[in-house]
């Protein structure tokens, strides 16, 4: 006997395996991004705000940092809710060392600015000029705001999203591919050239503290130390001018002994490691991630072009 009833319908990222619901939520991602962007202005064109210099404005520039995490935000819950995994899954706690493997790490990274100054020149080659990043006023509590919208809220939410949903799809792929995924992804999604190189390494680090870890919890705290210090350095006007070489050595020797830690001597590697996907199903993840990768691809090259 037929019911009267209609079946229950399912998510569409719940009817997609693991693989292609990763792939599908960067691309949603992206569109996110971009869709919320155009509604700003809309809106913004409806209230009558849009007058000169409103872009550099302190309100429309915590409000433009804002959008992107409830984008995030709004995509994690609806992966969530298609059951592929849990938040509590993501963020269990990882074994202590791993803390301070991250900031270690950290530390290390900060000796990337160096190669990201390389990466520059080269695009002032092409006749690139980065114009830098815009943040509304760090003058008295405007500091705190700063840092929780860009040192608190994207910690978290980006790393729920690249290192939590986006990676748990393509690590059965191997540890390499799976690092090189999430790195190359994570530039791509902030669209930023003159940024592309350090935060495809940092993604890429990132990708490997999760993987051995099993959690996002370090990967956070390296996310937040990052965010955090640049705009404390920029508030208070910190230089490492007179201990620039000192302070390259040590951060790259941090650098160095954080991942030859990982990559040879981590014992939990075997713990963290997920079981083989078949590799076949890689380019089923690009199939669904390449509206997102064309998205923010097509936007760096505009940003690029805007630049020169």
């Amino acid at each position: 006997m037929k019911t009267i009833f209609p079946e229950k319908k399912t998510s569409l990222l719940k009817q997609l395996s693991q693989v292609k619901a990763s792939g599908f939520a960067y691309s949603l991602s992206a569109i996110f991004s971009i869709l919320s962007a155009f509604l700003l202005i809309i809106v913004l064109g409806a209230l009558d705000l849009l007058q000169e210099g409103y872009s550099e404005q302190d309100w429309y520039l915590y409000v433009a940092f804002l959008l992107p995490q409830l984008c995030f935000l709004i995509l994690t819950s609806l992966y969530l809710n298609s059951e592929k995994t849990t938040v509590k899954e993501l963020t269990r706690i990882p074994k202590p060392r791993y803390f301070l493997v991250a900031i270690v790490l950290q530390i290390g990274l900060l000796s990337l600015g160096e190669l990201n100054a390389w990466f520059l020149e080269l695009l002032k080659v092409v006749g690139y000029e980065s114009d830098g990043v815009v943040v509304p006023s760090l003058e008295g509590f405007g500091f705190f705001g700063v840092l929780f919208v860009i040192a608190v809220l994207p910690p978290i939410f980006e790393e729920i999203f690249f290192r939590g949903i986006l990676l748990k799809g393509v690590k059965g792929f191997g540890e390499l591919t799976a690092i090189l995924i999430c790195g190359a992804l994570f530039a791509l999604y902030h669209k930023n050239p003159a940024q592309t190189v350090y935060q495809f390494i940092c993604g890429a680090a990132f990708a490997l503290v999760a993987i051995r870890s099993g959690s996002i919890l370090p990967t956070m705290l390296s996310h937040f130390i990052n965010n955090a210090l640049i705009i404390t350095m920029a508030k208070f006007g910190w230089t490492f001018d007179g201990v620039y070489l000192p302070f390259l050595i040590v951060s790259g020797l941090c650098l160095v002994s954080s991942v030859v830690y990982l990559v040879f001597f981590d014992k939990s590697k075997q713990e963290s490691s997920a079981p083989p996907t078949d590799k076949r199903q890689l380019k089923d993840f690009f199939l669904f991630a390449s509206v997102g990768i064309a998205v923010c691809g097509l936007t760096w090259l505009l940003v690029l072009l805007e630049g020169m």
